[in-house]
């Protein structure tokens, strides 16, 4: 794939085995992705998760919190699924070529369902989670090492205590209730 005419920084959570090789959380997890090459994406279907296809990232803030586990701490672990293996956060380029965000606006689910977003992006707000940039194509640029990742949160303002705090109090319900 050619270099996009445009794009943007951003942050992604992958999956990291113990070989150093990465892969996505959740769609197409079997599929290495490579480094400091453009990938596009792909309309993988996967059932138990809703259909928007495209690379999905972070625009701003390498932090999910609604994807971590819970310890007993004020942060809770990103857990792998690899023995031996971790998550990590990668700062990626994605591409904006094309902007979509007026054309999904005026969607019912505010998202494409059945498409990528061609040469292109938009924006996807999952209710009080967060905003995702969701792309045709990524490039994977570096894996941040903690030390990287906790200073954009903190040029960013962002507490992650703060923002894990709703997701701890539900695991904690739901530990109660068993």
């Amino acid at each position: 794939m050619n270099t996009p005419k445009s794009y943007k920084i951003g942050y992604k959570l992958f999956e990291m085995r113990e070989d150093g090789k990465l892969f996505p959380l959740f769609i197409s997890k079997g599929k290495e992705t490579p480094m400091n090459e453009w990938i596009p994406a792909e309309n993988n279907p996967t059932k138990g998760y809703a259909s928007r296809p495209g690379w999905h990232c972070s625009m701003t803030v390498p932090d999910a919190p609604h994807l971590r586990g819970y310890d007993g701490s004020n942060l809770g672990p990103y857990k792998s699924r690899f023995k031996n293996g971790k998550r990590v956060w990668c700062e990626v380029l994605y591409n904006t070529t094309v902007d979509y965000r007026d054309e999904v606006s005026k969607l019912h689910k505010k998202c494409f369902t059945d498409k990528l977003p061609t040469n292109g992006w938009y924006l996807f707000n999952e209710g009080n989670r967060s905003t995702w940039a969701i792309s045709d194509a990524i490039k994977v640029i570096r894996i941040l090492t903690e030390e990287d990742r906790q200073e954009i949160l903190r040029q960013m303002n962002y507490n992650e205590s703060t923002a894990f705090e709703p997701y701890k109090r539900a695991f904690e319900k739901r530990m109660k209730l068993t």
